[in-house]
């Protein structure tokens, strides 16, 4: 088990301590002890399903490692959950409106769709949370740029 101090603790908002303590130590282990890390992400979804930040830490440890297909699944259930939670359709083309967590959640997928080669599904995620969020109060517009970038280059 990892250990580390209170002052180097993340703040994943309102959480069950026992989830909380799951995630700070998969934060920990990431790059000392991969499998561990995964241990305890996948430990806290299963006490957890719908904590939004669980789901989030595991996509960008999957997303760290270089392990695509198992980022883009854990990012389909990030929005999954991200969309029971908001009382949204399963299907993200749906909606027509979406509270931030929400928002979040499609950017990261169109995030792992643009690492995982598929810049066309990542343009249509992107384009779906701009148009919700067109303040960009979720920073939208820098995976957009990284699309764009990525296609120009093509």
């Amino acid at each position: 088990m990892t250990s580390f101090d209170d002052d180097e603790t993340l703040d994943f908002g309102d959480l069950p301590p026992a989830v909380d303590q799951l995630l700070q130590q998969g934060v920990a282990a990431h790059f000392s002890d991969r499998a561990a890390a995964e241990r305890h992400f996948l430990d806290a979804l299963a006490l957890a399903p719908d904590a939004l930040p669980a789901h989030r830490c595991l996509v960008k440890h999957y997303n760290r490692c270089r392990q695509f297909d198992k980022a883009l699944a854990a990012a389909r259930g990030w929005v999954m959950a991200a969309a029971r939670q908001a009382d949204l359709p399963d299907n993200w083309l749906l909606w027509n409106t979406a509270p931030g967590t929400a928002l979040s959640a499609l950017k990261g997928l169109a995030f792992i769709h643009l690492r995982s080669g598929q810049p066309a599904r990542a343009e249509a995620a992107i384009r779906r949370v701009l148009a919700m969020d067109p303040q960009d109060g979720v920073g939208g517009s820098v995976i957009a740029a990284l699309i764009e970038e990525t296609l120009l280059a093509a």
